[in-house]
């Protein structure tokens, strides 16, 4: 599973995987364990942990703002958060990892759903924000637009099976930039917005628990990146 999109086009960019599952009661007894088991896999350079009554964090920084790297276990749930990709092969393998120690612990969970979000930002051709504005708001039909009300900014949304989409231009100091990178190394170039949310659902015929299935997600989200970044990186 390789780097599906140029590497130069992307500004930021996290990815979060996330299983859900029947509550595991044993997680309130174990979490001493599991927090051995997850420093133990090297996953993270881990400069911060906390065990609550709740949730088991682990991330590389002891201030929350300068987080790249966070793997979070709860009782009914486990994630992966990362703002800093070396590949996209990297990141999935790390994750492996975490469900097979997880796994350790805490036995064979019930999955309910997997999820797997990709929020970004990327370059475009367009030398100002206002451009890149003007060019999305060309593509949209005119009948949508209130005159007597300029666009400043605008935002799509699309949802479709499994999955949902938000698409828009981005300006240097805009809102999502602000608040989903809030590290000090982010990359404040405007650009455009991706933001997409891919899962499957347990159903009767459909068991979620091969690591194959969360692998089909991630791939989902992924594809719906890459086509979107192919569709506006001219923009």
């Amino acid at each position: 599973m390789k780097n599906n999109i140029d590497s130069s086009l992307i500004t930021n960019r996290k990815i979060i995987i996330e299983l859900r599952f029947n509550t595991i009661p044993k997680f309130l007894d174990v979490k001493g364990a599991l927090l051995e088991k997850i420093n133990s896999l090297k996953i993270i350079n881990a400069a911060d942990w906390t065990i609550g009554d709740s949730a088991l964090k682990v991330s590389d920084s002891n201030d929350m703002e300068q987080v790249r790297n966070l793997v979070q276990v709860e009782i009914n749930r486990i994630s992966l958060i990362s703002t800093k990709i070396d590949s996209i092969e990297k990141f999935v393998d790390n994750f492996s990892k975490l469900y097979n120690g997880v796994k350790e612990i805490l036995g064979e969970p019930s999955i309910n759903r997997i999820g797997c979000r990709i929020q970004g930002t990327y370059r475009t051709k367009s030398k100002t924000f206002e451009d890149v504005l003007k060019k999305f708001k060309d593509s949209f039909p005119n009948q949508i637009f209130l005159e007597e009300f300029p666009t400043t900014d605008l935002r799509l949304q699309i949802v479709y099976p499994n999955g949902t989409y938000h698409v828009g231009p981005l300006s240097e100091n805009d809102p999502f930039l602000l608040r989903e990178f809030k590290h000090s190394d982010k990359n404040s170039l405007f650009g455009f917005a991706i933001d997409t949310d891919n899962y499957l659902l347990r159903t009767p015929n459909t068991n979620l628990n091969s690591f194959s299935k969360i692998k089909d997600v991630i791939t989902a989200s992924l594809a719906v990146e890459k086509s979107l970044v192919e569709k506006l990186k001219d923009f």
